[in-house]
């Protein structure tokens, strides 16, 4: 048995390092990804606009060449990745469709990771927190005050960095999931406007 504790104890020892290596790394990937959702957030008045701006354009049955060229203007995200998927000329309802699927594509592959780091984040600080545990109550038990006052910070560092990695990371996913329906919605709207006015034009 005692072996089998030895054996236990220096695993765990050994995954203590990469597992804050780990968790700093996370840390750091939220840290860009907060920087580009601040940027997002940022942007999406005028993102907003632009899109009620098309839908009205739309409904105006103005040229498609148009209202993609007005798309273009927005910034970077799903009303951007739309305009690299369509082509100018006359608009294409297959096109549209098959735009407008990989997109939704696209963010769910975005969401994923947003979502990973909500739940490997708290789980990697977790074991950050149980694994100097042992040491510290061993350094306890032997009267090591210093190797336990040690251990004890590792293990509330990693308690904290891991739940503030979940929290960022499930806010932005929460925030970023309505944001993208809504535009999702808009460009449908935008969309079958456009489908609307080709069946009329060839029923004529």
């Amino acid at each position: 048995m005692n072996a089998v504790t030895g054996i236990l104890y220096a695993i765990c020892s050994t995954l203590l390092v990469p597992v804050v290596i780990v968790l700093l790394a996370f840390l750091a990937w939220t840290v860009v990804l907060l920087g580009g959702f601040l940027r997002e957030l940022l942007q999406r008045r005028r993102l907003r606009g632009l899109l009620n701006d098309c839908i009205a354009a739309a409904r105006r049955r103005d040229p498609w060449e148009s209202i993609l060229a007005r798309m273009r203007r927005g910034p970077s995200g799903p009303v951007s990745a739309f305009c690299r998927r369509v082509e100018p000329g006359e608009p294409d309802p297959a096109a549209l469709g098959h735009a407008l699927s990989s997109i939704e594509h696209e963010i769910s592959g975005s969401m994923a990771k947003l979502s990973f780091l909500t739940r490997s984040g708290p789980m990697l600080g977790l074991m950050g927190t149980l694994i100097p545990l042992g040491p510290a109550l061993m350094g306890l038990s032997s009267g090591n005050t210093r190797s336990l006052a040690q251990n004890l910070v590792v293990a509330f560092a990693t308690t904290v960095i891991g739940v503030l990695i979940g929290i960022l990371a499930y806010g932005m996913g929460l925030a970023r999931r309505a944001w993208y329906a809504h535009d999702l919605d808009d460009l449908e709207r935008v969309c079958e406007h456009l489908e609307g006015r080709k069946a009329g034009r060839d029923a004529a």
